[in-house]
């Protein structure tokens, strides 16, 4: 602290003052404590002890140099404190051979301080010495909104980078009014808490003084937190880093009133930049700081409620965090549970007879506008790189009596159209855009076979191509009039991640994998008006990721079942109910391995790495009770009515509720 000296027996100070260091720059005076209150009060603000009483300093366990260079003959009348260029050279030259890492002043004038002075300056910019300097208390008035001298040395290209100039903001972050704004040396301005601020406390009273003299002291203090948590980082990184992490209050980016925003010591104590966690075969994985990439739904909160992914990481400024790379997966997007089958759709078909009995059919579809804009309705959720453009598809068939052809391609989220009845959240968890479908009718039998490949759109980036796949047989049997089964198998590959996930290929979050299906579906006819609809489906998954595999494959399975009556006696046109229950496809067992680093015990400690395993289940089993209506309007046209009520959401448990409600009206004309 270069100011007016310090009271060493401040009550508050006690045992953060350096006794063997402090000193007085003055020629023959020899006075490091003095009477005058300015550099007690300035050094409260960095040091005050957490002791029960008073206030609390930034960096309470911070140890304070007093360098007294104040002289009490000034010019001005009205001032009791004021500092000459040479005592001010003494007093950096005496920081920088006591190696002092920062040096807080909480001093200015209207001038420059001259070649001396700045000689000095160059000597400890050299050394490493980093400065918080106060702004100044004159407001826009003499300085024609820039900081005062030395502040304003900030902006010399010779000094850049080794000096914070500190205004003064209030307790809701408004710029005092007295405080010197950032002007030429916006690039290295921030504002501190300087306004009607406690300090020097003495067990029964505090001191509310105001000014950026007490400003500067915390940005110091903000500075000795980094420097000690952080023992790999320079004085001159520290000042970098509180500058990038100020938040913006001005008009936006670096401005001449606010400069670079106000401190904000919490955001400075996250990770800056990039963040790379080390592998054990060499290499680093980056990690972002927002999350980019979700699970598969089937794999619930599987990641991210255990601590198997925790590990450290390096920021851009190497500085050691601990980092979770399971909260780099986020939720996975709700499935459109309330989706009415066709709904939102405009399509048109040519049909032209062939020889021997067939058909050659040409269907195109559209988006209908407000589609576009509504997430569950087009099916969007699952499909995070789509643009808001509609979505448009293309089919060809060739139908005969034995069998029949079928070729499709969709863009921008559109469905296939190609649903057995059996596995079909398997296939529709590839989001394809291109598949064929094949089908032979031998009586009862219908014999089909289809296939898909999706890509990957990005916006603004390039398209990832065949990302996904799948390849799906079944047979359906239609045994009675009543009674209809379809068993159907295939395989679903998946670049990006398992089971419906998402993330991007090549971050080191993606989990390529390869997944065995098999479902098996069936409508019966229990009476004249009643049907029992149901399906169940399992499926065994195995991937292997930069940083996680599954030693255990996953196996999963979905089911459903549902009723449909006749409802005409109710009234209201009601052609039919159906309710339903339902359980998504879910990971019922499986066990991720990862091979991470451990957190050191000492922060230079060289990293070492161990494998750890938990299991690929989530917490909760969703379960969906869903009912349904169809009714015959009195002008012939149809509406229709579902409710869905869903019970531990993407299969997190004590998840809240999650209700879903559609209404669809449908008319001929």
């Amino acid at each position: 602290m270069v100011d007016s000296g310090i009271d060493f027996n401040q009550p508050d100070l006690a045992g953060r003052i350096s006794t063997s260091l402090s000193t007085d720059v003055i020629v023959g005076r020899n006075a490091p404590s003095s009477n005058d209150r300015h550099g007690t009060r300035v050094s409260g603000m960095v040091a005050a002890a957490h002791n029960g009483f008073g206030t609390i300093g930034v960096a309470y366990e911070s140890t304070i140099v007093s360098i007294r260079a104040d002289v009490s003959d000034c010019d001005e009348p009205d001032d009791d404190v004021c500092f000459q260029s040479s005592d001010l050279v003494r007093a950096i030259d005496y920081a920088v051979s006591n190696d002092i890492r920062v040096v807080n002043m909480s001093l200015g004038g209207e001038s420059p301080l001259g070649p001396a002075f700045e000689a000095a300056l160059q000597r400890a910019v050299s050394a490493g010495v980093v400065f918080t300097i106060a702004a100044g208390n004159a407001g826009d008035e003499s300085t024609g909104g820039n900081p005062e001298w030395p502040g304003r040395y900030a902006a010399d290209p010779r000094f850049a980078g080794n000096i914070i100039v500190v205004g003064s903001h209030n307790d809701v972050n408004v710029l005092s009014d007295f405080s010197n704004r950032a002007g030429v040396s916006a690039a290295f301005y921030i504002s501190a808490p300087g306004e009607r601020v406690a300090t020097d406390c003495d067990g029964e009273s505090c001191w509310v003084v105001s000014g950026t003299s007490f400003a500067a002291p915390a940005v110091a203090g903000a500075l000795a937190l980094l420097l000690d948590a952080f023992p790999n980082l320079s004085p001159r990184e520290a000042v970098e880093i509180l500058l990038v992490t100020a938040r913006d209050f001005g008009d936006g980016g670096i401005d001449a009133v606010r400069g670079r925003g106000v401190l904000d010591l919490a955001n400075a104590f996250r990770p800056v930049g990039s963040t790379s966690v080390a592998m054990p075969a060499g290499g680093s994985l980056s990690v972002t700081a927002q999350q980019f990439a979700y699970s598969g739904a089937a794999f619930g909160d599987a990641l991210r409620v255990r601590a198997g992914l925790a590990t450290v990481g390096h920021d851009s400024f190497d500085r050691l965090f601990r980092v979770d790379l399971g909260a780099a997966y986020g939720n996975a997007p709700r499935a459109d549970r309330a989706r009415l089958p066709g709904a939102g759709r405009r399509q048109a078909t040519l049909s032209v007879a062939t020889p021997l009995g067939g058909q050659l059919s040409l269907t195109s579809g559209v988006s209908m506008d407000d589609e576009a804009h509504d997430p569950v309705a087009a099916g969007r959720a699952l499909t995070p790189w789509l643009h808001e453009g509609r979505g448009d598809d293309v089919r060809v068939d060739f139908t005969t009596g034995f069998g029949a052809v079928a070729v499709w391609r969709g863009q921008n989220g559109v469905r296939s159209p190609f649903e057995l009845g059996a596995a079909d959240g398997f296939a529709s968890l590839a989001q394809v855009d291109r598949a064929w479908l094949g089908a032979v009718r031998l009586g009862a039998l219908t014999l089909t076979a289809d296939a898909g490949v999706g890509d990957r759109p990005m916006p603004f980036e390039a398209g990832e191509e065949d990302v996904s796949r799948y390849a799906r047989f079944a047979m359906d049997w239609q045994a009675t009039e009543a009674v209809r089964m379809t068993f159907a198998g295939g395989e679903l590959s998946e670049r990006m991640g398992p089971l419906g996930a998402y993330a991007p290929i090549g971050s080191g979050f993606d989990m390529p994998s390869q997944t065995s299906f098999a479902a098996v579906s069936g409508r019966f006819g229990l009476a004249s008006n009643l049907w029992l609809d149901a399906e169940a489906g399992w499926a065994r998954t195995g991937l292997s990721g930069q940083f996680m595999s599954l030693s255990e494959a996953a196996i999963s399975s979905n089911w459903r079942f549902g009723l449909t009556t006749v409802c005409s006696e109710m009234g209201f046109g009601c052609r039919s109910l159906t309710w339903s229950i339902s359980q998504p496809l879910r990971v019922e067992s499986g066990e991720f391995s990862a091979w991470l680093a451990d957190a050191p015990l000492a922060y230079f400690d060289p990293l070492t790495f161990s494998e750890r395993r938990f299991s690929a289940s989530p917490t909760g089993r969703q379960i969906d009770l869903a009912l349904g209506s169809l009714h015959q309007l009195p002008d012939g046209s149809h509406l229709s009515l579902r409710a869905v009520l869903s019970r531990d959401d993407r299969h997190v448990r004590a998840a809240a509720p999650a209700v879903g409600l559609t209404g669809q009206w449908r008319t001929t004309f």
